[in-house]
């Protein structure tokens, strides 16, 4: 019995300090990103609850389980000039400890799958639903080996480019943006859907989506803060899906601003500017 309150007294300590720490953790990072590097967005901010709450859970378990190891050999360690049939307080096996465990892993498993994970697919197919009176942008994106093109019909913007003619994506805060992808080669109408699968990731968006030849896929996401690949390099396009020698290079640049700002910009793009 004592070593049962001694071990359970170490790990409630040991426990505590841990989630002091990873809480510590999550609030220090920068631009509130937390652990979990993608939470620009809606569904960024959602997959970094989902991940923080995961790491709180897995404190006590893996303190438990290192703790266990650590303490059995240091407490019920055979001593010198003693042989295993001798030492004393020591069984090979213990039901009960088996039983708690196997229901605790139980329980652990069911609460995970409930949350986050039912209750986070819930809030991401929510977010997908995205209705005309929430004023959505529309950005068609189009894959092509390898090369990532942006269009927004409703400002007669066809691709959208920099004053370095690179392709780049520019986002207003806070309104709802619904991509709708495809992987095709639009310079090439001969082979209009003949192309490879491409990955739509934006790292900070917290958030990855497979283009495929042949299919119009769609995603919606709202972004959160005013941000840009300059400021943080992982707000940004990247090819996830391995597409042939160029993939490494496949990305484009991000740039979230404000509702004025992006009209701005809409305008100058739509009368062949930068």
């Amino acid at each position: 019995m004592a070593n049962m309150v001694l071990f359970g007294v170490l790990w409630i300590v040991i426990s505590l300090l841990g989630e002091w720490g990873v809480t510590a953790w999550i609030n220090s990072a920068p631009n509130g990103t937390g652990p979990y590097f993608g939470s620009f967005s809606n569904l960024g901010i959602i997959g970094a609850g989902a991940f923080d709450f995961l790491l709180w859970v897995a404190v006590p378990i893996f303190v438990f389980v290192v703790l266990m190891l650590v303490f059995a050999m240091i407490r019920f360690r055979v001593k010198k000039g003693e042989t295993p049939d001798e030492a004393k307080n020591q069984s090979r096996v213990n039901k009960t400890f088996i039983g708690i465990w196997v229901v605790a892993s139980i329980l652990v498993n069911i609460l995970i799958w409930l949350h986050p994970n039912a209750s986070g697919l819930e809030q991401v197919f929510a977010a997908q639903k995205v209705t005309a009176k929430q004023h959505p942008l529309i950005v068609d994106v189009t894959a092509r080996q390898w090369e990532w093109i942006f269009s927004y019909p409703q400002y007669g913007i066809s691709q959208a480019v920099n004053s370095q003619g690179d392709d780049v994506l520019y986002l207003p805060v806070n309104r709802p943006v619904k991509f709708v992808l495809q992987s095709f080669d639009p310079f090439h109408t001969y082979d209009y859907q003949v192309d490879v699968i491409h990955s739509f990731w934006i790292p900070g968006f917290g958030v990855k989506q497979d283009v495929v030849p042949g299919e119009t896929r769609t995603l919606v996401l709202t972004p959160t803060q005013i941000t840009s690949t300059e400021k943080n390099p992982m707000v940004r396009v990247q090819c996830a899906e391995d597409c042939g020698p160029g993939h490494p290079y496949m990305e484009a640049n991000v740039h979230v601003v404000s509702a004025s700002a992006f009209a701005q910009w809409a305008k100058a793009q739509a009368a062949g500017g930068s």
